[in-house]
């Protein structure tokens, strides 16, 4: 009976085991399927889109550099910064700080841009691909800028009287608040009404005071200054001219003693009437400056 007990005793603990492997094992293998139950495939972050962030659309004189950066902004196909990415530019005009430049680690990249001499639109392009070798959505991005014409027209078209008495004062004044050195080329164009052009001293006088004789006591009894160009690189003088002085006519002191003054201020026309009788008006006038470029 002992000998029994203990058979008994002994395939007791045997089972005992056997039900306890049995039990883990099936508790590894509910893990392992909870396991391939939950598990998702991730996919690696990629470059997939390109879009221009600021700097678009911006306006300049030729050969100035725009005010404000261009800003592009390259995500990934989640809508997050995507760094690294290598972005090729070209322009149509002008110069850019680099043909090539690499997001940085908030996906942006920024560069510079000097528009060319040509006025009007100017393009610049910018390209990207993925490492698939796929141009990124929004690829070629192009971004415009406007270039104005560094030379600009100020007009005067109010009238005012000329005469009669001896020693009669006309002034006109175009004020210019655009702050720039002023550049070779300097035109000034009039239109007055008088009946002895003779009896007329005109003058220029500048914002800093400077005063550029442009023509005194010319055309005899003559009449009028009709589209009368002063230019300093006519080939006639306007001492030689005839009235109406219709044309270009290079002034009785140069221009060229005002290249390099400012250009904000307030410009004067000044008309001395030195005989009495005869009288006219100032009908409109206009003065033509470039800015450096």
């Amino acid at each position: 009976m002992k000998t029994l007990k203990i058979k008994q005793q002994k395939i007791k603990s045997v089972s005992k085991l056997i039900i306890g492997a049995l039990f883990l094992l099936l508790i590894m293998s509910c893990s392992k399927d909870d396991d391939s139950a939950t598990t998702v495939a991730v996919e690696a972050a990629r470059a997939n889109s390109i879009q221009i962030v600021s700097g678009n659309n911006q306006v300049a004189f030729t050969s100035q550099t725009l005010e404000n950066l261009i800003e592009l902004q390259v995500n990934d196909q989640n809508g997050n910064a995507f760094p690294g990415t290598t972005i090729s530019l070209a322009v149509d005009e002008g110069s850019i700080s680099s043909s090539i430049v690499t997001t940085d680690a908030n996906g942006r990249a920024s560069l510079t841009w000097i528009l060319g001499d040509s006025i009007g639109e100017q393009v610049l392009t910018a390209t990207a691909f993925g490492s698939d070798g796929s141009a990124l959505v929004g690829s070629p991005a192009t971004i415009l800028a406007e270039a104005l014409n560094p030379c600009q027209t100020f007009s005067s078209e109010e009238q005012f009287p000329i005469g009669p008495d001896a020693g009669t004062e006309t002034s006109s004044v175009i004020t210019i608040t655009d702050e720039f050195l002023i550049e070779p080329g300097i035109i000034l164009n009039l239109d007055l009404e008088h009946t002895f052009d003779a009896d007329l001293d005109i003058f220029l006088i500048a914002p800093d005071g400077r005063i550029t004789e442009l023509s005194s006591d010319n055309g005899s009894s003559g009449n009028n200054y009709t589209n009368t160009i002063f230019d300093e690189q006519a080939s006639a003088l306007v001492i030689n001219g005839i009235a109406p002085f219709t044309g270009a006519f290079r002034p009785e002191e140069p221009f060229t003693l005002l290249e390099g003054t400012q250009a904000a201020g307030d410009w004067t026309l000044l008309i001395i009437d030195d005989q009495s009788v005869d009288e006219g008006t100032l009908l409109s006038w206009s003065l033509f400056l470039c800015r450096p470029q």
